[in-house]
């Protein structure tokens, strides 16, 4: 069931690399890089925008060729501490670095990389072109893991989700968190990266997701 899945799901993005040969299909460099991680079945999704080429890049330079998928969302201080409230709020089995224990889904809303840097200064109708291109994958996601809550990882994504809501894409509770990335890596005002103020709200956002999508859960199973 696991691997119908897979392979449906590649060959939904090898769909759009076909449509549009001028995209940069990461795969060939980077063949764990699919976009996606966790039990797609969990009924929570946690959704951001696009990999991260430079990171990646990184990462594949510090750990050789023998990756697998499951090292996505894990290179970065960011992606660290993401895990970390992932595992805190039992979104994924300890410790938050191993493989497996996923009890959530992870997936990015359009699956090519790029420079975040150059992602970020590109024009606004280029980024949702490429969000309407990439839609009909993350609506074959929707449809094949048919969740109960979305937790959009900034207001950025958030927005994305809204605008792809005219193309057909129904979504369910829909929450927005800060990115891991802004918390651990940018700093805010006064206060840096990953500071305690920081941390302690980028938690509570956490705890509040959980106790949603637990009464959500409470609601569905009662119908």
């Amino acid at each position: 069931m696991e691997d119908t899945y897979h392979n449906q799901f590649q060959e939904c993005i090898t769909e759009v690399y076909r449509s549009h040969p001028n995209f940069y299909d990461h795969r060939k460099s980077f063949p764990w890089l699919t976009g996606s991680l966790g039990d797609p079945n969990s009924r929570i999704w946690f959704v951001g925008e696009n990999p991260s080429l430079g990171q990646v890049e990184r990462f594949s330079d510090q750990h050789g060729d023998h990756i697998t998928e499951e090292a996505q969302w894990s290179g970065s201080r960011g992606d660290k501490l993401f895990r970390s409230m992932l595992v805190k709020y039992s979104f994924k089995q300890a410790p938050a670095e191993s493989h497996g224990g996923w009890n959530c889904y992870i997936t990015n809303a359009i699956k090519e990389a790029d420079y975040a840097q150059r992602w970020r200064g590109s024009p606004m109708e280029r980024r949702r072109n490429a969000a309407r291109v990439w839609a009909p994958v993350l609506k074959w996601e929707l449809e094949n893991s048919r969740p109960l809550m979305v937790v959009a990882l900034g207001k950025t994504v958030r927005e994305t989700l809204t605008y792809l809501v005219q193309y057909g894409l129904v979504f369910p509770n829909i929450v927005t968190v800060q990115h891991y990335s802004y918390v651990a890596l940018r700093p805010r005002g006064k206060q840096g990266p990953m500071h305690p103020e920081r941390v302690k709200e980028y938690d509570d956002e956490f705890a509040e997701v959980f106790k949603m999508f637990n009464a959500i859960k409470a609601r569905n199973e009662n119908v």
